[in-house]
């Protein structure tokens, strides 16, 4: 096997054109920094002139001497790596122009590998900064957020249609500013990011780029309980219907217990021994009022600080014996969550509906009217599958993103980075 195949096997060159010649590999400082030089020459009989397009016949294209190009390459160990490449020129007899060899490793006009792009492209698709994959591909910082843009806008964008259930929310991506995004509620797909949540800019999105048919098309919407997005959807989608997230509705109630919680434990915050006893279990064992009441033990038996050997339903119930406002608050939370688990319509719109016991704080009074007045769109939420598990799920990916990069200036960037992210990442799935 020749010295040539070997190293186009090594430095991943599939073109056989480029020779390599004994010895072609040396190092020497390079901006101060030590890096490889490997040296090859690229040559072959064109068959046609790039400028006139004339065939080469008898000779009417010749050989015209040299040109050396410096190609960034994917580092090779520990150095960066670099391909003096003597590319071949050539003179047409016919039209007296020339013009140089060109490879598939290197675009014309360009002195970055494309192993280096797909490099660059590959290392975006993890949560790592620029300035990072910059590092360890040898390029600049600006050509990363180049390569990355390249390959965004080479990506499909299907604006033709809209799928039947979609999935509404938005994130966080400077001081002060969110942005919209908007998924396939089935599959996962991100369908657009907009850079602004805004309902007149919500609004001249859709009604830009679908059309009236399309828009009727969809079938389902979920979205947190953002009044905003209720509005909206029935402008924009007539025969859409609005599925609220159970994961919101039981954060609801569950803020409001928390905060009962929170009001009963400082009224024991005395200098009484008894009431600091009472502060001290309030606020250790704060999880367990929290949980659904089915789901605590009352035969496991185990250590709970403050407590002793015990079971987590008597260590609830003993919290609860502290306040009777504590306890009527729990019961109607215990009530709630357990309609919602069971997906019970009926016994949710009964529970909202009878008077409220004395007793009950204004927080609950208030989550119980925002309940009353999602009362429809949590009827769907029982009726179809959907959940925004996938939105929220992308929308933490997407604040890492973030995070890392220690932000991003130019929205553009930033969502040409989300792009390309998740489709490389579906893609490694899917294979």
């Amino acid at each position: 096997m020749s010295i040539n195949h070997d190293i186009r096997n090594l430095l991943d060159i599939q073109d056989s054109n480029i020779h390599f010649a004994t010895n072609c590999v040396n190092q020497r400082l390079y901006k101060g920094r030590m890096s490889k030089f490997i040296t090859a020459k690229l040559t072959y009989t064109p068959e046609c002139c790039k400028v006139c397009k004339k065939e080469n016949k008898d000779f009417s294209i010749i050989k015209n001497g040299t040109q050396e190009s410096r190609i960034s390459l994917p580092m090779m160990g520990v150095h960066r790596t670099f391909l003096l490449l003597k590319k071949q020129r050539f003179f047409c007899k016919s039209c007296s122009s020339t013009f140089v060899a060109e490879s598939e490793v290197i675009n014309r006009f360009c002195f970055i590998s494309n192993q280096s792009k797909s490099l660059v492209t590959l290392k975006a698709s993890e949560a790592q900064s620029i300035t990072l994959i910059a590092q360890d591909t040898s390029v600049s910082p600006t050509s990363v957020q180049r390569f990355i843009n390249q390959f965004s806008e080479s990506m499909p964008k299907k604006f033709n249609d809209l799928p039947k259930h979609l999935s509404f929310d938005e994130f966080k991506y400077l001081k002060g500013r969110m942005a919209f995004e908007y998924i396939n509620a089935k599959t996962g797909t991100i369908l657009g990011i907009l850079p602004s949540r805004l309902s007149r800019d919500i609004k001249d999105h859709f009604l830009s780029r679908y059309s009236y048919a399309q828009r009727c098309a969809v079938e389902t919407i979920t979205i947190d309980m953002n009044a905003g997005y209720e509005k909206l959807i029935k402008e924009l989608f007539p025969k859409a219907k609005i599925i609220i997230d159970r994961f919101h509705l039981v954060q609801l109630i569950n803020r409001s217990m928390n905060k009962l919680r929170i009001s009963v434990m400082n009224d024991f915050r005395t200098s009484n021994g008894a009431d600091q006893k009472k502060y001290r279990r309030l606020k250790k064992h704060w999880k367990l009022p929290l949980k659904n009441a089915l789901d605590l033990s009352f035969t496991s038996y185990k250590n709970f600080p403050l407590f002793g050997q015990t079971t987590d339903a008597t260590v609830v119930e003993t919290l609860m014996s502290y306040s009777e406002r504590l306890k009527v608050n729990y019961n109607l939370y215990q009530s709630i969550l357990t309609a919602l688990k069971d997906k019970n319509l009926e016994q949710l719109t009964e529970i909202l509906e009878k008077p409220l016991a004395e007793g009950i704080s204004k927080d609950f009074k208030r989550s119980i009217k925002t309940l009353k007045y999602h009362l429809s769109s949590i009827k769907n939420s029982f009726l179809f599958p959907y959940n925004n598990g996938r939105i929220e799920g992308i929308n933490n990916k997407i604040k890492v993103l973030n995070r890392v990069a220690y932000g991003y200036r130019n929205f553009e960037n930033y969502r040409n980075r989300i792009y390309l992210h998740f489709a490389l990442k579906r893609a490694s799935h899917a294979s």
